[in-house]
Parts: structure tokens; sequence; C-alpha cells
């Protein structure tokens, strides 16, 4: 695979920024992506651009999960304040979670991330109680 240069990322980015630009006035027209200057060429294909989006909101999500776990924030109320935040991209991925399995994939995968954040466990292991100012969770088998 080549290396991503910063023009590329750059151009990859406007095109993400111009298809949540268009998913503001209608999610579904905005999943026209041969009508976005660059689109295709750039990702290669309407998956690659829905999953990049989907990168972009679980990121966001990983976050706020983390800082909610620390604040004691309910998971749920958390999920629909970045909802709320971000509404044309969590639009788009749910109109286009319809028509594509791979976002559905990467979309069941959100769910897990959920899952570990609320139950405490990271890939078949529990984080223990945190001392208060510890800065890493001690990690033990499930």
């Amino acid at each position: 695979m080549a290396e991503m240069s910063w023009n590329d990322f750059r151009a990859r980015r406007a095109v993400l920024e111009e298809v949540l630009g268009r998913a503001h006035a209608d999610p579904a027209q905005a999943l026209r992506f041969d009508e976005v200057p660059g689109a295709i060429e750039l990702f290669g294909s309407a998956d690659n651009i829905l999953l990049a989006l989907q990168h972009r909101w679980s990121n966001h999500l990983a976050a706020r999960l983390d800082q909610a776990v620390e604040d004691g924030t309910p998971l749920n109320a958390t999920w629909k304040a970045l909802a709320a935040e971000q509404p044309a991209l969590r639009a788009l991925l749910d109109t286009a979670a319809a028509s594509s399995l791979r976002l559905r994939g990467s979309q069941r995968a959100e769910q897990r991330m959920i899952e570990a954040h609320h139950t405490g466990r990271l890939s078949g292991q529990r984080i223990e109680q945190r001392p208060i100012g510890a800065r890493t969770p001690t990690m033990t088998p499930a």
C-alpha cells in the first residue's frame, strides 16, 4: 500500500467535508459519491468513504466514552450527545448502513466498543478499579 502524502490527506479530508456538507441537506443524496469531485478516485470505492466516515465517528465516540467512564456519565447519554452534535454524520451513517455490509460490520465493532466501556472488558480482559491519579488501568484475565 502506498504511503499517503499530506496533499492526499488534505484532499481526502476535503472530500469527507464535502460529503458531510451535502448530508446536512439530505443524507440520502449525500451518498451519491460519484457527484463529489475526486471522491471515488481518492478513496477507491463508496464503502471506503463510508468506512472513513465511520472511523471519524468512532474516534470521537471512543474519546467521549473514555471521558464518560471517568465522569460516571451514562454511555447512552454520551452517544446521544455526540449524535446531536454531529447530526449530518450520524444521519449519513444510519442511512448508508442499509446498503453497505462493510459499514454494518464496522458499526458492530462500534457496539462492541460501547459494550467494552460499559462492562470494563477490553479484548477478554477486565479493567480493575484504578486508584485516583493512576494513569493506566490494571488489566487482569477475564
